[in-house]
This record gives structure tokens, C-alpha cells and sequence, in this order.
């Protein structure tokens, strides 16, 4: 393949990355600034009174002016914080995996590292440079980028950033230049996880990660400042990130909404 044809499809994947992550964090805000209204209304009676489809029969159900109360106050305080940072983080990660998946598919022998002799049998080794030399090849190619992924994300997402563990030539740059958003990256992970695997309740796994003062079983505490940081976060990364795959790896000249990303993020540091 033309690795040249790539550049153009990587600048449309990393502006609508960019669009994405924008709708996010509006549509938080858009909740959050009309959720209390909404609830005076309800109170004041201003608007219709909700019904809706059962799931498990046919007929509806007309609920009472105190359960829509509280359903509005717990979508303002919990529901809105909760799913903002899932769907942002959900939204990286598939961009960067979407970003490797690239790489890996041009440059087929990114998927032999030193590491994976060190840690895997010499037999599946053997199996992939076999894989790898053949001539008909892409189907297995393509299943070997799909295990390949899901193993760096099924570990540590921070080794991408830190570690360059996708061989994305990324170097020691994010080490060296945003030490501090790693430690929000770190954060953010963490918190995705106890939401989405424990309730939202820290764990010793946060404690020891992120905070060693943290108090088990605790619910974590989403705000506003910290859902804005973690999205900015997220695309500082995501633009870096997409900048170095160019220049690095494809050596190319970055461009576009890529470009102008770039050069905001330089004057906001």
C-alpha cells in the first residue's frame, strides 16, 4: 500500500476526532445549564406530564411529577459528570486504536517487537514472521492488528503515551513535555474504571495509581474543571499524538485542522 494514501484519510479521522470531542463536552453543557430549569418547570407545572413505551409490555407509563423531579436532580449532580467522561474517554481511545490500526495495516512489521521475543514463545514468533512473509496475508494481518490492539488496551493506556508500546515513534515526547497531563491521563482512567467496573466507588487500585489518601469505598467526585481539563487533556494527546505518526512514521508534513491544533495548543502552554 501507498503509505502517502494515508495522510489524507488520517487528517479527516483527526478532525472529526476533534468535532467529537467538541459535541461532548456542548452537549454537557447544554444538560447542565437547562437541567435546573427544566426542573423549575416541572415544579411549576409548565410542562406536559411525561408518559412513556413500557420495555416488557404494551402499554405506558405516566410517571409522577416527583419521580421526574428526581430523576432531573440526579441526572444534574451524577448522570451528566458520569457519562460526559465515559463517552470522552470512549471516544480517545477509539481514535488512537483507529490511529495504530492505521500503522499497523501500512507497516505490517510494526507488529514484531523485542518485547513480544522476550515475552511470547519462540513458536509464535516463528508463526508471525511466517505470517508476515507471506503472500496472501491480509486477512491474518488484519486478526493480528485486532489482537495486537486489544492487548495494549486490555493493559495499561498510559504505556501508549509513555512507553510507546504501539511503536507509534512517539519517542520519550509525551515523557518530556506533558508529565503533567499524564498524571490527568492517569486520573482519568482511573476514575473510567471505577465507574464503569465499580460503581464508581475507589478501589485500592485508585487509591494506589492516583490518590493514597483517597478513602475506600468512597464515591469519586466528578466536576465540571476537571471534566473541561480531562477533555483538553485528551485532545492535547490526541493531536500530539496523530503529529508524531505523520512526521515520524509516514514523513509526511502535517496540515489542516491538524495543523491549526497544533499551533493553539503551542500558545496555551
Amino acid at each position: 500500500m501507498n503509505k502517502s494514501r494515508s495522510i489524507p484519510k488520517i487528517h479527516v479521522r483527526y478532525k472529526r476526532f476533534q468535532k467529537e470531542q467538541r459535541d461532548i463536552w456542548e452537549s454537557f453543557c447544554l444538560i447542565d445549564f437547562y437541567t435546573p430549569k427544566i426542573k423549575d418547570a416541572v415544579k411549576e407545572d409548565v410542562f406536559p406530564q411525561l408518559s412513556f413505551d413500557r420495555i416488557w409490555n404494551e402499554t405506558s407509563k405516566v410517571v409522577k411529577k416527583n419521580d421526574i423531579y428526581g430523576a432531573l436532580h440526579s441526572l444534574a449532580i451524577k448522570g451528566n459528570f458520569r457519562r460526559t467522561l465515559l463517552e470522552t474517554v470512549l471516544t480517545f481511545e477509539d481514535y488512537i486504536t483507529d490511529l495504530i490500526q492505521s500503522v499497523y495495516l501500512d507497516i505490517p512489521g510494526k507488529l514484531s517487537t523485542s518485547q513480544d521475543d522476550a515475552n511470547n514463545s519462540s513458536g509464535y514468533q516463528k508463526l508471525l514472521k511466517l505470517v508476515l512473509t507471506s503472500t496472501d496475508k491480509q486477512e491474518i494481518v488484519d486478526k493480528l492488528v485486532e489482537e495486537k490492539i486489544r492487548s495494549i488496551f486490555y493493559g495499561n493506556p498510559l504505556d501508549v503515551f509513555e512507553k510507546d508500546k504501539a511503536r507509534l515513534e512517539f519517542g520519550t515526547y509525551f515523557k518530556d513535555n506533558h508529565s503533567d497531563e499524564l498524571k490527568i491521563y492517569r486520573k482519568v482512567i482511573a476514575m473510567r474504571n471505577v465507574i464503569a467496573h465499580n460503581n464508581g466507588r475507589i478501589d485500592r487500585k485508585y487509591i494506589r495509581e492516583v490518590d493514597s489518601d483517597a478513602e475506600l469505598g468512597k464515591k469519586v467526585e466528578i466536576d465540571r474543571e476537571f471534566l473541561k481539563e480531562a477533555i483538553y487533556t485528551l485532545s492535547i494527546f490526541g493531536a500530539h499524538a496523530t503529529r508524531l505518526v505523520v512526521e515520524n512514521v509516514y514523513k509526511e508534513t502535517i496540515s489542516g485542522k491538524l495543523s491549526l491544533a497544533i499551533k493553539a495548543f503551542k500558545k496555551s502552554c
